[in-house]
């Protein structure tokens, strides 16, 4: 059996490779700062396929 892949540190760096200020949200480990917004795990890789950087 294949464990199961996570995908948010994949989104993490192609929005770090796209330009975008990307980083653990200190206050919660379940939340990041994106540009400034803060963002759930769900949200952050919402926007790295919303951008096209990648596949869904």
């Amino acid at each position: 059996m294949c464990p199961a892949r996570n995908p948010i540190p994949e989104a993490v760096a192609a929005l770090v490779a796209a330009g975008y200020m990307v980083e653990p949200f200190a206050e919660d480990p379940a939340l990041w700062r994106v540009n400034g917004e803060v963002m759930t795990g769900a949200e952050l890789l919402d926007e790295a396929m919303r951008m096209g950087l990648m596949d869904g």
